[in-house]
């Protein structure tokens, strides 16, 4: 089988697993500590970096979106991107806006129209808390796009993590240094470079375990990254720890979150023989994105719901995490792909369309024949 169409299928299923520890953290950790679940938090040694799952998200968002692009046309790749992303956003952010009229607690219109559009959650928050990873997601796929629309993205894979990694080094040289960041984004709580090589980590692995560019750049720009990755990751545990008044850690405890987050994606680096299987990983993998996007604020104010009813004698929470399993479960199996191919219709229309009145224009080199 050629190495650029592999199939991952036990990727679906950590990506649920992320998905799920994300929710448990969100429910019965970082809820109850800032007082949105009223709650004793559970401040066990592993509960608590469980949010690190989004990180390991994003190094399996770099690793799929390089083994998509390197198969793609731009537009393709393009299209992918917006139906992959476009139709559960509608349904996750209408979902979260009407159990917010119904709860008390609602998106801003802003945060809302943000998130049908996809384009402008780069630049301002969605209807969720959890819809920042999305910004940082977006920018990513912007920058393979652009790349794609360029270059040869075969070829690109290495410049572009090594942009990444770069990025991310400036950023804690530049704190470190100078007190503050070249960016300007030091202070806001989710600054783009703070993630950068996680996603060039991702990069780098498909470079090395399935591309098989095995070279010292590949390798120690690798390294690099995640070096400052570890880093990350120690910073961000701190980070929460002063949040939520939770003891600090060691860099090396950041060097162990990163290290567990890799080995475990290399862990479920590989396919089934099985297609049933295939179809359940599929499914559960499916699942993992709507879950992600529903899970916080419409837990927070169910779970709030619940205990007001029937008070504090009865804990909610895992009958909530259960009902927000089975209801991602039927966005991503049944609503999800009918919308995803009306999406992938329109965006195809519009592209074919863009394209034939591109050739028309005077002054293009293109022919009739060349507008597909």
């Amino acid at each position: 089988m050629n190495a650029d169409h592999k199939r991952f299928d036990y990727l679906e299923i950590l990506r649920f697993i992320l998905a799920f520890l994300t929710m448990t953290w969100h429910y019965y950790y970082f809820g109850p500590s800032v007082g949105t679940i009223h709650a004793t938090p559970v401040h066990g040694f592993v509960i608590r970096f469980f949010s690190f799952s989004v990180e390991i998200f994003f190094i399996i968002s770099g690793f799929i979106i390089t083994a998509s692009a390197v198969n793609r046309s731009p537009v393709n790749f393009l299209i992918g991107r917006v139906a992959r992303l476009g139709p559960c956003l509608l349904v996750c952010a209408t979902l979260s806006l009407v159990v917010g009229l119904l709860l008390g607690r609602w998106p801003t219109p802003l945060s809302y129209v943000a998130s049908i559009l996809i384009v402008p959650l780069a630049f301002t928050n969605g209807a969720d808390w959890s819809y920042w990873s999305l910004r940082l997601e977006i920018i990513f796929y912007a920058v393979v796009f652009v790349t794609m629309c360029v270059a040869n993205i075969r070829r690109s894979v290495l410049w572009i993590a090594l942009l990444l990694t770069s990025c991310d080094v400036v950023s804690i040289a530049s704190v470190k240094l100078f007190g503050s960041d070249v960016f300007g984004t030091a202070m806001s709580q989710y600054p783009v470079e703070r993630y950068l090589s996680f996603f060039a980590i991702g990069m780098l692995l498909y470079q090395l375990m399935v591309a098989k560019k095995i070279n010292v750049a590949t390798v120690g720009t690798l390294l690099v990254s995640v070096c400052a990755g570890a880093f990350r990751c120690y910073e961000d545990a701190n980070r929460i720890a002063r949040l939520v008044g939770d003891t600090p850690v060691s860099a090396f405890t950041g060097g162990v979150i990163l290290a567990v987050g890799i080995v475990a994606f290399i862990g479920f680096l590989r396919g089934t023989a099985s297609p049933r299987a295939a179809r359940i990983f599929a499914a559960l993998g499916s699942t993992s994105y709507p879950l992600y996007l529903i899970h916080q604020n419409m837990g927070y104010l169910i779970v709030g719901f619940v205990d007001a009813k029937l008070g504090h004698g009865i804990d909610a929470r895992p009958f909530v995490m259960i009902g927000m399993v089975v209801l991602a479960g039927a966005i991503a199996l049944y609503l999800e792909p009918a919308l995803a191919r009306q999406y992938r219709r329109f965006l195809t229309y519009s592209a074919a369309t863009a394209s034939l009145a591109w050739a028309r224009m005077p002054g293009s080199k293109r022919s009739y024949g060349d507008a597909d």
